[in-house]
């Protein structure tokens, strides 16, 4: 009788050509993570390649939907439960107070996202080869890959905490 394992530890391609693929780790060795599907990753890379599924929550849950490449899953990527539908809470009668009269009274907040992006020298080079037009949409496109909406609207968050405080004092 096979044993079952309970804590099967999965991972979810956050770029690159797997970029929303779920795998399921198969062993880990000094150098590499190996994966049930035949793939592996450089242990020192995982974090910038893979988010970490955990207690069933997939990170990038509609992730499959726009890549075409991962259109065939797996029987134990199947088995995993979909992200818990959050229910937007119904806004407050002051919640919809606020909303309504500050509609005119629009502010500038000032945030900066740090993003990875090639140098210009580098896509100097690129452009040689390739349509600007065709490149920027690449750049974007990896750009976008990059943002974690969760840790993005946390980020938001505390910028609009500290420019309220400015701004109402």
């Amino acid at each position: 009788m096979a044993e079952v394992k309970d804590n099967i530890e999965k991972y979810q391609w956050k770029k690159g050509d797997n970029f929303g693929k779920i795998v399921i780790v198969e062993k880990k060795d000094d150098k590499f993570t190996h994966f049930t599907d035949g793939s592996k990753i450089f242990n020192t890379a995982i974090n910038e390649f893979l988010e970490k599924v955990e207690d069933n929550y997939i990170p990038f849950p509609h992730a499959n939907l726009a890549n075409n490449n991962s259109s065939v899953q797996t029987q134990q990527e199947a088995t995993i439960v979909n992200t818990p539908i959050t229910k937007v809470p119904e806004p407050t009668i002051m919640g919809k107070m606020i909303t309504k009269m500050s509609k005119k009274n629009v502010v500038n907040v000032p945030i900066q996202i740090n993003l990875n992006i090639p140098s210009p020298a580098l896509h100097v080079m690129l452009s040689e080869n390739m349509e600007l037009e065709d490149l920027n949409s690449e750049i974007m496109e990896v750009v976008l890959s990059q943002i974690e909406i969760e840790k993005l609207k946390d980020y938001v968050k505390l910028n609009v905490e500290d420019f309220l405080k400015k701004y109402y004092s």
